[in-house]
């Protein structure tokens, strides 16, 4: 009997491999998983693993570009339970939204290639984590995983309960606790990126292969929470507080969907301030946005209207100086632009003039080039600091005064000025924009 049970079950396995192989003939995948810090939804290379995770996943994407073989990209985003549903469900979604940005950004992808699924709180990989482990009070927590629905409802449809109570409310909270500090990172904090590939003999012509479906849950296993309906009157019981994004802002639990998927490129926003200008008692801003993959538009803008602690040595000003930006590398680091200055000026350095634009009415016009780079502060990639140094001529034409107070007018200069004029050491934060109706 023993013999016969043996030979069905080689007899089956066989099979089961025979069908696997046929509906994976002609197509490739690998996969990679990136991991986020709890609540946050932005990608960080430096966290966990991640840096060479992505680079493979880089070196993947290259690959089949370069034989022509890319079909698509498919991404799943997961939360773990902890903190609020909706909060989480939305956090999933927004982990998707980002490294699928990421991607395009760093892969040279279109957006239409990729495949996007927020699948919420990832039960099924909690469960299997949990039948994989040897904690305490392993079984009794199967049993809830396996036989308490998400949502627990009495005869008003009012939610009175669920799967997540009864995890926190098992043995004293216990279990959970344990879940919570060994399961839950790697829960709340991975993506799932596939790839696939058309077959080399495939021709043209013939029909992509389908989306491979996401894995069937286990027996008895409840759907996800984007399934779930939206407790209004029952608060939620997470030990965890309420998460936040990577920009500190709060998830609302009951806020709506997040931006629908983008199609295209994806720009960002960049507000900085210029240290060396603050150093000099130049107060400054500049924004800067991106055109395309490989340009943004840089515009700085410079106001100072005091002395230097007396009237014979002042730098008053008023400057513009718009760069048009291009970006050479994937991680957008090192930058060659070209810019054109603006400058209204009164100057007086100590010495025996004061020179000031002339009649107040003619400030300096010009132009230049400029090299610079751009390095994160920490793991986030919102925070910056960006150093560049600018060359260029200006045309002036100002007026000299002698350099006392109520100092009389000498001469009117006329010329040409070629040096440095611009040099920057600046912090900044870093927003992506989304399309009207999406979130930044």
């Amino acid at each position: 009997m023993f013999a016969a049970m043996s030979v069905k079950r080689i007899f089956l396995s066989v099979i089961c491999l025979s069908c696997f192989l046929s509906a994976h003939a002609g197509q490739g995948a690998d996969s990679v998983r990136i991991y986020y810090r709890a609540g946050y939804r932005y990608v960080e290379p430096g966290f966990r693993d991640n840096r060479a995770a992505l680079d493979r996943l880089v070196r993947y994407i290259g690959e089949a570009r370069s034989a022509g073989r890319l079909e698509r990209i498919s991404i799943r985003s997961y939360a773990s339970p902890d903190g609020a549903n909706r909060a989480n469900e939305l956090l999933s979604e927004r982990r998707a939204d980002s490294l699928s940005s990421w991607i395009v950004r760093h892969g040279s992808v279109p957006a239409s290639l990729i495949d996007r699924q927020a699948a919420g709180i990832a039960w099924d990989e909690l469960r299997a984590q949990v039948a994989a482990s040897g904690m305490l009070y392993r079984d009794e927590v199967l049993d809830v995983l396996d036989n308490t629905p998400v949502w627990i409802f009495d005869e008003k449809n009012q939610v009175v309960g669920g799967r997540k109570q009864r995890l926190m409310d098992l043995r004293g909270g216990e279990p959970y606790r344990y879940m919570l500090r060994e399961f839950f990172p790697d829960l709340r904090s991975s993506v799932v990126v596939t790839l696939y590939f058309r077959s080399e003999e495939t021709p043209e012509s013939t029909q992509p292969p389908a989306v491979a479906p996401p894995p069937a849950p286990e027996p008895g296993l409840k759907p996800a929470e984007n399934d779930e309906p939206q407790p209004a009157t029952v608060p939620d019981t997470a030990a965890a507080p309420e998460r936040t994004d990577e920009a500190g802002e709060a998830i609302p639990a009951l806020i709506g969907k997040a931006s629908p998927e983008a199609k295209g490129w994806t720009p960002r926003l960049v507000v900085k301030t210029n240290a060396v200008g603050w150093a000099m008692a130049i107060s400054n801003v500049a924004v800067e946005i991106d055109l395309s993959q490989k340009l943004s538009l840089n515009i700085p803008v410079y106001y100072s209207a005091w002395n230097y602690f007396s009237g014979t040595t002042k730098f008053r000003m008023l400057a513009a100086q718009p760069e048009l930006r291009y970006w050479p590398t994937r991680d957008r680091r090192l930058f060659a632009g070209v810019h054109f200055g603006v400058a209204s000026y009164n100057l007086a350095l100590g010495g025996k003039w004061r020179i000031q634009d002339h009649d107040g009415m003619t400030p300096a016009l010009g132009g230049g080039v400029s090299v610079g780079y751009r390095m994160p502060l920490g793991r986030s990639d919102r925070w910056n600091v960006e150093f560049s140094l600018g060359a260029g001529a200006y045309r002036l034409h100002y007026d000299k005064f002698h350099n006392e107070p109520g100092g009389a007018y000498s001469s009117t200069v006329r010329k040409t000025f070629f040096g440095v004029d611009n040099a920057a050491v600046s912090f900044s934060y870093t927003f992506d924009l989304k399309k009207k109706g999406g979130r930044r």
